[in-house]
């Protein structure tokens, strides 16, 4: 009699696989769920690592500012004898489209801010590598601005009405007219500002023989930028690093202000972005 019971109990739980009440006499207490033992630290493992993306700005602010070699800066602003000539706009956007696609190839490659960041003894001053990505972009895309620009700012469809509306209406009805249509008054004043900026840049005549002098101080400026791209960075040489760097982004930043042509070009891009600027087909 007992074997037999014993068969029913285990036949019991082949078919159900999960319930033996109704084959024991005894009901079987159901274990506590565990959770598996790496589910209780999960949720911590984000603070073991800190990635680029958690550096706040102000951790970079801590760090002393990398030196500007002197020398270094005044050969960058040198004006080479043996730079091509520019004689008009033709020749202009030749030089500066090359000078971004030397800008563009080291950017596919990570930029500087890929040295900066995969190379331990330098990154802590990663935020120059941005920096130095960032402002070299602006001066490249000026440079191309700059060359539309030297008889006044290059106009599409959308900058021509925006003048021909200042010109017929004048500022106060023209602010007047876009509240109406509900625009906001600060895009309508930014509108009314480029609007003026557009029609007094027709007054413009920068020769050709000036622009030259900017692009080929902004081409020594892009050479330096390669050179650190494809740098060997390790303990050895990093002060040497850090001191071209920190002088390649100071001069690129002064050239925004002492350089007056690419000056005016900065002045036209912060009203309105670049592909705004640019003339369309019409």
């Amino acid at each position: 009699m007992f074997k037999i019971r014993c068969l029913q109990i285990i036949l019991c739980v082949a078919l159900t696989g999960i319930f033996v009440s109704g084959c024991s006499a005894e009901p079987v207490d159901e274990a506590p769920l565990q959770m598996p033992f790496k589910e209780n630290t999960w949720v911590r493992k984000e603070t073991l690592t800190k990635s680029s993306a958690q550096i706040s700005e102000s951790s970079y602010k801590t760090l002393p500012a990398l030196p500007v070699d002197a020398s270094l800066a005044k050969k960058l602003r040198t004006i080479s004898a043996s730079s091509p000539e520019v004689k008009n706009e033709k020749d202009c956007l030749a030089q500066a489209n090359a000078l971004d696609k030397r800008r563009t190839a080291v950017q596919e490659r990570g930029g500087v801010w890929h040295i900066f960041e995969s190379v331990m003894e330098i990154k802590e001053y990663t935020n120059y590598g941005m920096q130095l990505d960032s402002q070299m972009n602006r001066l490249v895309h000026s440079l191309k601005h700059l060359c539309r620009s030297t008889k006044g700012m290059p106009l599409n469809g959308w900058g021509r009405e925006k003048v021909e509306q200042l010109q017929n209406f004048g500022k106060e009805k023209m602010r007047e007219n876009y509240i109406k249509l509900g625009d906001a008054a600060g895009d309508v004043d930014l509108w009314i500002k480029f609007a003026e900026l557009a029609i007094e840049s027709k007054k413009r005549n920068i020769p050709f023989t000036k622009v030259r002098e900017s692009l080929s101080r902004s081409a020594n400026m892009v050479a330096l930028y390669e050179g650190l791209s494809l740098r060997k960075v390790d303990g050895a040489n990093k002060q040497s690093y850090y001191s071209e760097a920190s002088t390649l982004l100071s001069a690129i930043n002064d050239s925004f202000k002492s350089d007056p042509n690419i000056a005016m070009a900065i002045e036209d891009e912060n009203l309105l972005s670049h592909s705004d600027l640019e003339a369309d087909s019409a």
